[in-house]
């Protein structure tokens, strides 16, 4: 048997493969060979895991203590100069918020009420004064104004006092409540007995051309009946004068007529919530009727001018509005305007009645709007006068809507435009405050001096350039069609056509407003007129249907310059040269706008409405009650044409409210096809006539 040789016996280091190491000696190995890439490993994962779980916190709880610890972190170490916008608003965005001022200051949307009524329509009734008396205007010795009120206010009546008060010595005296229901009333504490202060109108010989007594109210510590809205409980005493009254009345209604007298010990006569505000209470005649809801409208400031002279205690109050006729929301198309008077929005007592034994303290009483400044004289009466009241009226209803008289219109000196009214220092003082509470703010000296420092130095050379070159721009003339078309359209739709509405109709409605719209247009395609019209420089047409968004812009100034100073031979380094070398013979003529619009009050909403007729110069529309929104054109500066079917000759309702508020009035009489060359004849002498007006 063949034997085998031994191997070679060799040193083990020197074999290949090597021999294993010990195994506590290979793990060591192992893990130093792959510590680098296991180490950047484990702490990316981990710091992945922690970032979401910041974030998901975040997130989740935006308003935690952690969240706000982060964020306050981030501030101290990373400050920014920049608006606090979102993260994900963009540049372009971000200067739109800036256009738009997140100030609170007429930003889109802003709400307002008018907490103070009567305070700021006073203001407004003086500033009215200051304007007619400047027009120099026919008032007919105030026949409608001022005086009117006065004859009121002479012959106050104490109609009815608690048994043991001599009402002749001290006259009304308001109840000092707290004014909210923050501080509760205390059932324990009794109340007064009840005071009724009249005022009126037929008995002064200034006023007794009034058509009908009325004799609006103040009471204090009245007792409501529950679920009733036209009754009250009087713990008081008619007086002899105020017997008369009530006599005098007949059958019209008034405070007096409409409240049962009740004893001390009566349980209508104690109290289990008291109503701790001043309250005015409305009776309205119409909820959707244009012209009728101007006339409650009107009615409403002489209630409240007539109250402030009775009791000028009230004249500071917050005020709510009491609805007792019976209206609703549903088919009250002027809620927006009705909300915005008052610190509270109104109560409808059809909606919310007066609950058991309810206490009012102060509350002013107005009378029925049947026979209103607009209608008082008659509606087949022609009547020019002008009424100081009306006139603030539309002020004061415009203003509510961010529609400031021309006098108060945003401009660099707000003040010197106040001081040359001279108005008084509590009205003066109570108007400039319009312009900065966030109803309309002026615009400052100082924002204009960041916006220049902000410019890039061509604009700024240019604008500089152009200073002397400053001028007025002449004012845009707006005409407006108010059209019954849609209206007239669902009458027929749903049965509800009428002769009334027949013989009001015109049928060739579209004709005419192409008629108008082209006349315009072609009024200042056509050279200018060197016949001292107003349109000696032409002027541009903007068609307000198809850019509705021109139709409320008006600049004041008009900067134009004959040569552009960014494109000279300056260049940015002597971009700080004056340019007082710009001639006046360069520079282009300042262009008048001439805007026409329609507006079909049915498919609009009322902020609509009183936007585009708040903004315009010459109204023309059919005769109807939508005419009734020329009670929110700027006073003294516009124009009403009435075109009249024969079946309305003789009615003057529309010529008393131009008159009353200054305005230009034409009634044209048309038939049901329209000679829309006629009218647009007269739309183009009212254009000329405003444009030579300036």
């Amino acid at each position: 048997m063949a034997e085998y040789e031994a191997l070679p016996t060799v040193d083990p280091a020197s074999t290949y493969p090597p021999s294993s190491p010990p195994r506590a000696r290979r793990r060591g190995v192992l893990f130093l060979s792959a510590a680098p890439a296991a180490v950047l490993k484990y702490a990316a994962g981990g710091s992945l895991f922690l970032f979401l779980v910041h974030y998901a916190l975040l997130g989740l709880f935006p308003a935690s203590s952690y969240a706000d610890t982060y964020h306050a972190t981030v501030s101290t170490y990373f400050p920014s100069s920049s608006p606090p916008y979102p993260s994900y608003t963009t540049p372009h965005a971000a200067a739109v918020l800036d256009s738009v001022g997140l100030d609170g200051q007429r930003q889109p949307g802003t709400f307002f009420r008018d907490p103070r009524p009567l305070r700021t329509a006073l203001a407004f009734w003086e500033l009215a004064e200051r304007e007619v008396a400047a027009r120099r205007l026919d008032t007919c010795g105030g026949k409608l104004g001022r005086e009117l009120v006065d004859a009121y206010a002479r012959h106050e009546v104490a109609y009815c006092v608690p048994p043991g008060v001599d009402a002749g010595a001290r006259g009304f005296t308001p109840v000092e409540h707290n004014g909210s229901h923050a501080i509760p009333w205390d059932p324990a504490v009794p109340v007064d007995g009840t005071e009724i202060y009249c005022a009126p109108v037929h008995r002064d010989a200034f006023s007794r051309w009034w058509p009908y007594p009325a004799a609006p109210c103040v009471s204090k510590n009245l007792r409501a009946v529950q679920d009733d809205g036209r009754r009250f409980h009087a713990v008081c005493a008619v007086t002899d004068d105020g017997a008369r009254l009530g006599t005098e009345m007949g059958r019209e209604r008034f405070l007096g007529s409409d409240s049962d007298r009740i004893g001390t010990d009566d349980d209508a006569a104690q109290c289990k919530e008291r109503v701790e505000r001043t309250l005015l209470v409305i009776g309205r005649q119409d909820q959707w009727n244009p012209f009728h809801v101007a006339e409650d409208l009107i009615t409403t400031l002489v209630t409240m001018f007539i109250a402030a002279r009775t009791a000028p205690q009230l004249v500071d109050d917050r005020v709510q509005l009491v609805f007792a006729e019976g209206y609703g929301m549903d088919a009250n198309h002027f809620t927006p305007l009705w909300d915005r008077v008052g610190a509270w929005a109104p109560r409808r007592l059809s909606l919310d009645p007066w609950g058991e034994n309810v206490c009012l303290t102060n509350t002013i009483h107005s009378v029925g709007a049947g026979a209103s400044l607009l209608s008082a004289m008659g509606v087949g009466k022609s009547d020019k006068c002008t009424s100081t009241i009306t006139w603030a009226a539309a002020h004061y209803y415009r203003h509510l809507f961010g529609l400031l008289p021309p006098a108060l219109a945003p401009t660099l000196d707000m003040r010197g435009a106040l001081d040359a009214l001279a108005l008084s220092d509590e009205t003066h003082a109570h108007l400039r405050a319009l312009t900065a509470d966030g109803m309309v703010k002026a615009p400052s000296v100082a924002a204009a001096a960041a916006d220049s420092a902000k410019a890039p130095a061509a604009v700024k050379t240019k604008a500089r350039a152009s200073a002397n070159a400053r001028k007025p721009r002449p004012k845009p003339i707006n005409v407006l069609w108010l059209s019954r078309a849609k209206l007239d359209a669902y009458a027929q739709k749903h049965n509800d056509w009428s002769a009334w509405r027949d013989v009001r109709h015109i049928r060739n409605e579209p004709a005419l407003i192409d008629r108008l719209r082209d006349g315009l247009a072609g009024m200042c395609s056509a050279p200018g007129d060197e016949g001292g019209d107003g349109l000696e420089g032409g002027c541009v047409f903007e068609d307000a249907q198809d850019w509705p968004e021109s139709w409320a812009g008006a600049d004041d100034y008009e900067v134009d310059a004959g040569s552009d100073p960014s494109s000279s031979s300056s260049n940015d380094d002597d971009s700080d040269h004056d340019h007082d070398d710009v001639n006046d013979d360069d520079v282009a003529p300042a262009v008048r706008r001439v805007r026409f619009a329609t507006l079909d009050p049915t498919v609009h909403a009322l902020e609509t409405q009183i936007h585009y007729v708040g903004h315009a110069s010459l109204l023309v529309s059919p005769h109807g009650g939508a005419l009734g929104l020329a009670l929110f054109l700027p006073p003294g500066a516009g124009a009403l044409l009435e075109l009249q079917v024969a079946g309305v000759r003789g009615n003057f309702h529309f010529e008393h409210m131009a008159a009353q508020m200054g305005h230009a009035y034409e009634a044209l009489e048309i038939g049901r096809d329209v000679d829309v060359e006629r009218v647009w004849a007269s739309v183009e002498r009212h254009v000329r006539e405003m444009a030579r007006a300036g």
